[in-house]
């Protein structure tokens, strides 16, 4: 027994490790997310309920976080106290995942309409009322070499887009961002500006291509990226809590074989 008792807490004791850079990982996303807006997955929910998944994240990893320091203490002195409480505070954080999982299963279809509809919303009324949108989209139309929501024509939104003059007009404007990589600034903003309704900005000169598939597609390959990352270290989760139930009643039974 021993010898088996040894590997297992050795091994215990790994896993806790890696429970630990993980959490450590968790807590800088969840940081990352509530300082840099130009992250894209602000489109997959409104602001309010993207501030509680973030709050979520920092919690559940400040708990993955206690999960391993009490791991690595209960198995190094053998503290049958701390041992179950990592086992209850890790089955917990197990039970959410695959709740969260199962939840987003269900609503997986509703993603798609959620995106395109936050990616017009964003450019019809939020892009010149909030710095932190514009800023966002800014960004994404730089990165992703596109335009508008589904099309360059969206910026013609019934309001002059600089000077937000609210009658009707003729020509409308589309932000810098949209031009495409390598054209000079002042052949940009002659580009951009002054485009008259019903045509097209320059093809050649600015992207036009929209953004919501873009950004679609990013999000689809970050879930799945996600989802692969999430199966693994529920499995790795799933391990450690087999290990620490069976470290935690054999530690009586393990000092008495060495006394």
């Amino acid at each position: 027994m021993g010898a088996g008792y040894t590997v297992m807490k050795f091994f215990f004791i790994l896993l806790n490790v890696l429970f630990l850079l993980v959490s450590l990982g968790g807590i800088g996303v969840s940081i990352w997310m509530f300082v840099d807006p130009t992250i894209p997955l602000h489109f997959t929910q409104e602001s309010r309920d993207y501030l509680i998944t973030t709050v979520i994240i920092l919690l559940a990893s400040i708990i993955l976080l206690i999960v391993s320091l009490l791991g690595i203490f209960g198995a190094g002195q053998e503290a049958r106290k701390a041992l179950v409480a990592s086992f209850c505070l890790l089955l917990i954080i197990v039970v959410a995942e695959i709740a969260a999982g199962v939840w987003g299963y269900i609503n997986r279809d509703s993603l798609e309409a959620h995106i395109r509809a936050s990616v017009k919303h964003s450019v019809g009324e939020e892009y010149d009322k909030d710095d932190n949108v514009k800023a966002l989209f800014d960004t994404i139309q730089t990165k992703l070499h596109c335009c508008g929501a589904e099309r360059p024509m969206d910026w013609v939104r019934g309001k002059e887009f600089i000077m937000g003059v609210s009658s009707d007009i003729t020509t409308y404007n589309v932000p810098e961002s949209c031009c495409r990589t390598g054209i000079a600034p002042t052949e940009c903003q002659g580009a951009v500006r002054d485009i008259p309704i019903g045509k097209e900005p320059n093809k050649s000169l600015v992207y036009d291509n929209g953004c919501y598939t873009m950004i679609y597609d990013k999000i689809k390959e970050s879930c799945c990226i996600i989802l692969i990352v999430g199966g693994v270290v529920l499995g790795i989760q799933v391990v450690g809590l087999i290990l620490g139930l069976i470290l935690a009643c054999s530690v009586n039974r393990a000092r008495r074989y060495k006394a």
